[in-house]
């Protein structure tokens, strides 16, 4: 009788973290691949449009003297952490960890379902702190608007989307 008590308890204690061993790889992978939420910019940044150009930036040329200004500026201080390519997978990427980690602009549901305006906000700010929670720093006083700008056209450029309008 003491026996089999004991035996339903081990097996009621055991239950959990067999279920937690079988969904966990699961979970994670759920997890990683959630949607994301984009809050929505002080009313500063809504309104702003990119005055370099009114064209949508995935088609501007690959020698578009801002596409090529924001690429420079892009790999010397973005790359890093976004990556060459902008999937998020830069040099600097390994050194975080979920949910804090560089965004994937090749990612239809990162960059393509902001503004140009939303990107300008994100740059600036950036920060650990609401509503982002990034490990991203704020880039407000590193570039000229005019860098910025072209950093956001090269952005769409290289990840083959049109930005949200």
């Amino acid at each position: 009788m003491i026996e089999k008590r004991i035996m339903k308890r081990v097996f009621f204690l055991m239950l959990p973290l067999t279920l937690f061993l079988i969904a966990g790889p699961d979970a994670s992978a759920q997890q990683a691949k959630r949607k994301v939420i984009h809050s929505t910019p002080p009313i500063e940044y809504g309104a702003l449009k990119n005055p370099l150009t009114n064209e949508d930036p995935k088609t501007l040329p690959d020698n578009d003297p801002n596409i090529k200004a924001g690429r420079a500026l892009y790999e010397r201080t973005c790359a890093s952490c976004h990556g060459i390519r902008g999937d998020g997978k830069g040099p600097e990427a390994a050194g975080f960890s979920f949910p804090i980690k560089p965004v994937d602009f090749t990612d239809k549901e990162a960059i393509a379902a902001v503004s140009q305006a939303y990107v300008m906000w994100r740059i600036d700010e950036g920060g650990l702190d609401e509503p982002f929670r990034t490990a991203m720093p704020s880039w407000k006083n590193d570039f000229t608007d005019k860098e910025k700008w072209q950093i956001i056209l090269y952005l769409y450029k290289n990840a083959g989307v049109s930005p949200k309008k």
